[in-house]
């Protein structure tokens, strides 16, 4: 049996120690005081930058740290269709939570969600709910040609890093995000328990898009991995529409979408043709046009 080296102990740790401490940090905040989405903002920050750090010394193709011009591109996703999204939903969910769990509450006398469950036990079932949901919205957007035409900007990166998993259309981020954010808020979520939530979640995908060869076998079974999800943007035709799971990727298995070869890693990643324009402006626009 081959011994575990000091950067297989690294890359089975580094997740779970710095998701726990961002999630840590994030509700330690909201303890003191801090308005949530600077609570939330700040230690996720952090993890970003840690796994930006990590692509820097530990690169699974360190040519893909050199610039292709697209990193201009990324940065705008992350900044309109990152930010300012999940600020524009917040008063909407906020809204719809007041109105309808208030409703549910007078109609079955209580609330729906567990909130005297301790806060860890709340994360299992919002993260089975909500990957449940984001497994059929992220395949829908696959399997329907007018999702996919949003969609299929983030599938155009043919180098994949952290960055690059902000390449998101604003229409593509506004679909997922409230196709399961919205009703995990109308079965009550907690506030606290949805910030630990988002930190899970944000975290784990730029987790897994990372520019990083962590060998993590044993928690594939459980949990959504890099190897895993660059196999979802290969360009290979064996490897299209598979993996939609995005942080459990049980649910491939069960409903037979799953394609993990074992060991190996994709060669090539983007979409066939290269159909999506490589500007900002053009990807924000490419959906909107006729071809």
């Amino acid at each position: 049996m081959k011994t575990p080296t000091a950067i297989d102990l690294f890359s089975m740790l580094v997740f779970p120690v710095v998701l726990a401490a961002s999630i840590a940090a994030t509700l330690a905040l909201m303890d003191r005081g801090v308005e949530p989405a600077l609570a939330f903002t700040g230690p996720v920050v952090g993890a970003y930058l840690f796994v930006m750090l990590c692509e820097r010394f530990l690169p699974f193709h360190r040519s893909w740290q050199r610039s292709r011009g697209d990193v201009s591109v990324d940065l705008g996703h992350l900044l309109v269709s990152g930010g300012l999204t999940l600020e524009l939903l917040r008063p909407l969910m906020l809204a719809l939570a007041v109105a309808i769990g208030g409703w549910i509450s007078w109609v079955v006398g209580a609330g729906i969600w567990p909130h005297s469950w301790p806060l860890v036990a709340q994360l299992v079932p919002a993260l089975i709910i909500g990957e449940f949901l984001m497994y059929w919205v992220h395949r829908l957007a696959h399997e329907w040609d007018f999702l996919w035409r949003f969609h299929a900007v983030h599938h155009s990166s043919e180098s994949i890093d952290w960055l690059a998993g902000s390449r998101l259309h604003l229409v593509d981020v506004l679909a997922t995000r409230s196709g399961v954010l919205v009703p995990l808020f109308l079965l009550g979520f907690e506030q606290r328990a949805l910030e630990a939530y988002l930190v899970f979640v944000s975290f784990h995908a730029v987790f897994i898009h990372a520019n990083l060869r962590f060998s993590l076998r044993a928690l594939e079974p459980f949990l959504v991995t890099p190897r895993f999800h660059h196999w979802h943007h290969s360009s290979a035709p064996e490897a299209r529409d598979c993996n939609f799971a995005v942080h459990l990727p049980w649910l491939d298995r069960l409903f037979g979408s799953r394609h993990l070869p074992r060991e190996a890693w994709p060669v090539g990643y983007g979409i066939a043709g290269r159909p999506v324009p490589p500007g900002w402006l053009d990807q924000t626009l490419y959906p909107f046009v006729e071809r």
